[in-house]
């Protein structure tokens, strides 16, 4: 993968506070606003442009997950300023935007823009959508327009990235599609990681690498088993229940669910026990077919340290 350089600037000397996000050579730039800092922004160029923007706060109903909103706008801040005062929108604690630094995106490239990001967040599941329409793009832009949206969208995706957020980032690792509608293809794999297997009674998983992305991907079509050991912390009932409210995991038989898709988990360990409903050590259970774990796998890629 090509290396990219992100600047990103703390506007109040905080990361907490304002922040923008630059990628070289690119005309897109990113804001990152809380909510709280809201009437600080209101001279700032980038609220005053066209462009897209997602609403963040944290799901009341499921701990650790995201809730948001998308949506565009002629002048974000006139958008923002009425989320601000509407109700059905009192979950957002910090605003992203996106605009062009060049000023060349119109209401077509915005509306095309929210489209594509609700549609990419709704396939990710990684977050609550709370866009009650998902529209569609056909026929909004000319060829050209919409090569270039898809540019900004796959940037767009790496500054919000680079801020803290992997809310539009896919699960999928399986062939990308060649429509023009999603050309933004998934994180390569190298030939030379294997495939990693975790089984048990009532789960069968496997498990690989995207060592781009630090993920640990597990299979579509691979079983997790249903039953929850005593042990199992309350970190990772949640995220089975939440993986089971979103679809990810759905009903295969009495003792087992089914991944309906290729779902990335930030550690082995996570993803191992998502599987199997019990605490174990993900590096010491993943395995390849030849019965090497992952610990062992990864230990014999770094140097060896001499003895004293």
């Amino acid at each position: 993968m090509i290396g990219r350089s992100i600047r990103i600037f703390l506007v109040d000397g905080t990361s907490t506070g304002v922040r923008t996000a630059e990628l070289g050579l690119s005309t897109i730039k990113a804001l990152a606003v809380p909510r709280a800092s809201l009437s600080a922004v209101t001279d700032r160029p980038e609220v005053s442009k066209t462009g897209a923007y997602v609403l963040i706060g944290d799901d009341s109903e499921s701990p650790g997950r995201k809730k948001i909103y998308i949506g565009e706008g002629d002048t974000i801040l006139t958008r923002l300023s009425a989320h601000n005062k509407a109700e059905d929108k009192d979950f957002w604690d910090e605003c992203v935007l996106f605009v062009s630094k060049d000023q060349n995106l119109n209401k077509a490239h915005a509306r095309y823009l929210e489209a594509r990001l609700i549609k990419l967040a709704s396939d990710a599941k990684r977050a609550t959508l709370t866009n009650g329409t998902a529209p569609t793009v056909n026929g909004w832009l000319s060829e050209p327009d919409e090569v270039e949206m898809e540019e900004f969208i796959s940037q767009a995706r790496l500054l919000l990235g680079s801020l803290g957020y992997d809310i539009f980032e896919s699960q999928s690792v399986s062939p990308p599609s060649l429509t023009s509608t999603n050309p933004i293809a998934p994180p390569p794999t190298s030939p030379s990681v294997p495939d990693f297997q975790y089984n048990g009674d009532g789960f069968a998983a496997t498990c690989l690498i995207d060592s781009d992305a630090g993920q640990f991907i597990v299979r579509s079509g691979s079983l997790a088993r249903k039953h929850e050991t005593i042990s199992l912390q309350p970190t990772y009932k949640s995220l089975r229940k939440q993986l089971l409210d979103i679809g990810v995991l759905v009903e295969h038989n009495d003792d087992s669910f089914r991944f309906s898709q290729d779902y990335a988990f930030g550690a082995p360990s996570a993803a191992a026990q998502v599987v199997s409903g019990s605490t174990v050590n993900g590096r010491a259970v993943w395995k390849t077919i030849t019965g090497q774990t992952l610990a062992e796998w990864q230990d014999a890629r770094l140097p060896s340290v001499p003895s004293a």
